[in-house]
């Protein structure tokens, strides 16, 4: 089972990483070729799908359908019956209803986020087609749930990096035939469209060999999901208020290209939360599993390997970015954005945090008392978001917005990472064991990238991979050797090995 885990975290964190690693070229081709403005368009617009503000809407099926689904195949299919289908009913309503919604707001979102007379038109149409796709994208998210609790991720990778492959190749064929921007935003609902048909009909294949049929609901069921849609509800609030929220805020302050802007220098940390999700989304079935049989040691396990193997990993490289942040944005975007390099400097908190936080918050998404507590404290942490961001407008605009997406999670680490340690009966110190070994890692990170921009700097995409691929490895170097302990080098080494044998 381990095996199979690992494997399937890893090829898809590296088939994401490839999917996103297009989509930044993607973005950097916009930026040149079309301008910021039209960029924060293309980004307003996909906020109005699941996967942006109306993630807050969405009632957390995807997840609750996953934990249904595994708890079925460990022998209560009953509930899973009902559950999953009371999911289904509530997906289709949420994705109607936002549809109408967006269909009759059209027009009124074009005045309200500033855009242009002569690009109104366009906006508003896509607007329009983004209203036809919301039923199918929220009902979409029950087949994905299922096929994680199936534990398919093969057809999950497939789908979502196939389907951003399209969208990257759909750019480039718009750019080379001179098209109007708004066929990049249609090509993205078609590839949105396609993935969930094929998501939905591997789902259906797969229910046919099990008891998992539509059926009605006792109220038992429908207490308990309720219940959790509430709490998944409230984690949505969270999410949509740290992350999807800034750009209609954005929006409606300052305008598109000020929309744009944004999203430039947040695009990065965002790519690499991406490529950490399917570790976030593989751990949901495995510590689902754990919960049912109550083994609180191997939930210990999980949760420390879970808190230092990815952050010893992932901290160290983001380090060596954000020390060649002026140079990844002029060689990315061009030299007239190199100065932002700073604020893409800062907002690499996130992800690092990320990193370090997320297994063990993703492991814990089953426990409804953990959640509860956890929700607080990022309720507290999104305040603190905007009071900065509140602060800052005056002086830095939209950058203010970066400022607090990017501080106020450094600030709550502490809290959130007590309050998870606790939960899984580790010790507390770990995590200030595990910050001062990072913080030492980054001082001789920090020295080395210093003498080396003394005397050179890289000019091009290549130059640039080379120093940077080597001050990554240099970086893992000192991460195993410094960071992780001795055990933590034998769980590393275990972990290797699991992934490459074969039976």
């Amino acid at each position: 089972m381990l095996r199979r885990f690992l494997r399937n975290t890893t090829i898809s964190a590296i088939a994401y990483g490839l999917a996103g690693v297009l989509g930044l070229f993607a973005v950097g081709l916009i930026a040149r070729s079309y301008g910021l403005a039209v960029l924060g368009l293309i980004v307003l617009v996909r906020a109005f799908l699941p996967t942006g503000f109306l993630a807050l809407i969405d009632l957390g099926v995807s997840e609750l359908t996953t934990q249904c689904v595994v708890r079925g195949r460990m022998g209560d299919w009953e509930s899973a019956r009902e559950k999953v289908s009371l999911l289904t009913l509530i997906s289709a309503a949420t994705g109607i209803v936002a549809g109408v919604a967006l269909w009759l707001f059209a027009m009124p979102l074009a005045a309200v986020f500033k855009v242009t007379p002569d690009q109104t038109q366009s906006f508003v149409s896509i607007l329009l087609v983004t209203a036809m796709v919301l039923p199918i994208a929220f009902v979409g998210l029950v087949a994905e749930g299922a096929l994680k609790g199936f534990e398919q991720y093969g057809w999950l990778r497939l789908t979502e990096v196939g389907s951003n492959v399209a969208y990257v190749v759909s750019i480039y064929v718009v750019f080379w035939h001179g098209g109007a921007f708004d066929w990049l935003a249609y090509s993205y609902l078609a590839t949105v469209v396609a993935k969930y048909f094929v998501l939905a009909a591997v789902t259906l294949l797969l229910t046919r060999r099990t008891p998992l049929r539509f059926c009605a609901w006792s109220a038992d069921s429908r207490r308990d999901i309720v219940h959790r849609c509430w709490l998944m509800f409230n984690s949505r609030i969270v999410g949509s208020l740290q992350q999807t929220v800034p750009p209609l805020a954005i929006g409606i302050l300052f305008g598109p290209a000020e929309v744009g802007a944004f999203d430039l220098i947040t695009r990065l940390p965002r790519f690499i939360k991406t490529t950490m999700a399917p570790l976030y989304s593989a751990i949901l079935p495995l510590s689902t599993r754990i919960d049912e049989a109550t083994d609180t040691r191997r939930l210990q396990i999980l949760g420390r390997n879970g808190f230092i193997l990815p952050a010893a990993a992932i901290i160290p490289a983001l380090v060596v970015m954000a020390l060649f942040s002026e140079d990844i944005l002029k060689i990315w975007v061009g030299p007239q954005h190199a100065d932002q390099w700073p604020w893409l400097a800062m907002s690499l908190f996130v992800p690092a945090v990320s990193s370090m936080l997320g297994v063990g918050q993703a492991a814990l998404m089953v426990r409804p008392d953990f959640v509860g507590v956890n929700n607080q404290y990022l309720y507290l942490q999104v305040l603190l978001q905007y009071v900065l961001t509140a602060i800052g407008l005056a002086w830095f605009q939209e950058r203010a917005f970066v400022l607090g997406w990017a501080i106020s999670p450094v600030v709550f680490a502490p809290l959130i990472a007590r309050h998870m340690l606790a939960f899984m009966e580790l010790p507390k110190s770990l995590f200030w064991e595990q910050v001062g070994r990072q913080a030492t890692v980054a001082a001789i990170i920090l020295a080395a990238v210093v003498c080396y921009k003394t005397y050179s700097t890289p000019e091009s995409l290549p130059g640039l991979a080379l120093v940077g691929g080597g001050g990554c490895i240099a970086a893992w170097v000192l991460s195993f050797t410094l960071i992780l302990s001795r055990g933590d080098r034998e769980m590393f080494g275990r972990l290797a090995k699991e992934m490459t044998h074969r039976r």
